[in-house]
């Protein structure tokens, strides 16, 4: 199986990495389930009402801002033993969507490896990629909190 998703003939994939002080399932469960913990409101359609980011593990991700949702996502792989998968059209049109894979393994020297890929991006696509370099600062801050 490879590292990373195919890119075929797409522009270069986004990637950001992390280690954290907990297992491959508690990192997981971290960056899933406590996502709207983490994630900085400034990425949020308005930052004031951002309360939570909701992820069905069959379904839609959503940013929530009060009673409104904001699908920005769907998720294709939840396995917490090592993976998380979603297409992701935060800022783009969904028929446009890119895809965010996330692996969580065990780290030499303990905790966890977490490797953010940020793929699918077609020529064409360039400027609205130049608008993705908060991966690194979001993984800091998923860091913070799991840790």
């Amino acid at each position: 199986m490879p590292d990373t998703p195919a890119t075929d003939a797409g522009l270069a994939p986004i990637v950001a990495e992390v280690t954290v002080p907990v297992t491959p399932t508690e990192a997981f469960v971290g960056f899933t389930a406590q996502m709207g913990e983490w994630w900085d409101p400034v990425l949020t359609p308005d930052a004031a009402t951002f309360t939570n980011i909701a992820i069905d593990p069959n379904g839609p991700v959503a940013m929530v801002h009060g009673d409104e949702e904001y699908v920005w996502g769907r998720v294709m792989e939840w396995d917490p033993i090592g993976r998380y998968t979603q297409e992701f059209w935060l800022g783009h049109p969904e028929d446009e969507a890119t895809v965010l894979d996330v692996r969580f393994t065990e780290a030499d020297g303990g905790g966890s490896l977490v490797r953010l890929v940020h793929s699918g991006w077609m020529p064409g696509t360039e400027e609205v990629r130049a608008k993705y370099t908060h991966w690194g600062d979001l993984l800091a801050r998923y860091a913070a909190h799991v840790s």
